[in-house]
């Protein structure tokens, strides 16, 4: 039987750690490896450190860019961070030359799909959520402390075969991904963990997820934005209630202490996902007259943290 082709945008640890688990339930999995290029030839592949088991993953073939790629993809995998100067379409129009290509967009935020479903009418568009514990220690390296599950549907609802092909390779690669029909209720309820514990860790000056959930200001900043994440998801038809807040917090506070993954960006100088996680949020609650202080509050500070960061570094 042909082997099912996928091709990931994005080899961060996200990327890497999950393309790794497609290629060990019978995938052949290529990879665009900008920064790691290098290090991944020499090794033969990548080192992956996890929880549920150590292995190397060797791609099929390791790109400098999604032009390299040949032949069709049954699915590109997008998995890049969430950028204004990134374009995801532009990302993807390289590969995606045929509407039998599925795209699959792994990456964090809400209403981030649009763009993409616009440009690419004709293809299957799988919205995914990651939840997982994951960083890259060093070049060709992944570390994975956390979780390791993701959760996916077709945008803009439904689920379909592509999904459920996906899903059963995922599987036989030791990974749950669990399908839905309302993915956008997910990628919200993903959104109440984001939207606090990412720009707190950074604005805290480095705090991990323990000493966001250790019961003082911190953690009740958290509680706090993740009320107003609530308020917008509800404005958006998405109802959240107090049980499901309590149980995220729950959730973070009985997680291994963990560096988010923006403190990880700002640790290593990368610019941080603030509008997605942010902005867009920010602007839907302005859109439906809502008030969020604090969320405005922290996305004033984390976008002129990061604007004067990435400013001082030209």
């Amino acid at each position: 039987m042909k082997k099912v082709r996928v091709l990931v945008l994005g080899a961060g640890g996200v990327g890497v750690y999950f393309g790794g688990r497609l290629a060990q339930g019978g995938a052949e999995v290529s990879v665009v490896a900008r920064s790691d290029y290098e290090a991944v030839k020499r090794q033969g592949g990548y080192h992956i450190s996890s929880i549920a088991g150590d292995f190397t993953f060797v791609p099929a073939a390791v790109l400098h860019s999604a032009s390299e790629f040949e032949g069709v993809a049954d699915y590109v995998i997008l998995s890049s961070k969430v950028l204004p100067e990134v374009r995801a379409v532009s990302l993807l129009q390289p590969v995606v030359l045929s509407s039998s290509t599925t795209i699959v967009q792994i990456q964090n935020g809400i209403d981030i799909e649009r763009e993409i479903a616009d440009a690419f009418p004709g293809n299957v568009l799988l919205s995914t959520i990651a939840y997982i514990g994951v960083s890259r220690p060093a070049p060709g390296n992944v570390l994975h402390q956390g979780s390791g599950m993701l959760k996916m549907g077709r945008y803009p609802s439904g689920i379909g075969k592509e999904a459920e092909r996906l899903a059963e390779l995922f599987a036989a690669g030791g990974v749950q991904c669990e399908l839905y029909e309302n993915i956008g209720r997910v990628r919200w309820q993903k959104l109440l963990w984001n939207l606090p514990f990412n720009p707190v860790s950074v604005l805290s000056g480095g705090a991990d997820t323990r000493a966001m959930t250790n019961g003082d200001e911190l953690e009740a900043l958290c509680r706090a934005l993740m009320e107003e994440t609530a308020r917008v998801a509800q404005a958006c038809g998405e109802n959240f209630d107090a049980g499901d807040l309590d149980a995220m917090m729950d959730y973070t506070r009985n997680f291994p202490p963990y560096k988010t993954s923006m403190l990880q960006d700002y640790e290593a100088g990368r610019p941080l996902e603030v509008e997605a996680i942010l902005g867009n949020a920010v602007r839907l609650a302005e859109k439906h007259g809502l008030s969020v202080p604090r969320m405005e509050c922290c996305y004033a500070l984390l976008k002129s943290v990061d604007q004067n960061r990435q400013r001082n570094k030209k």
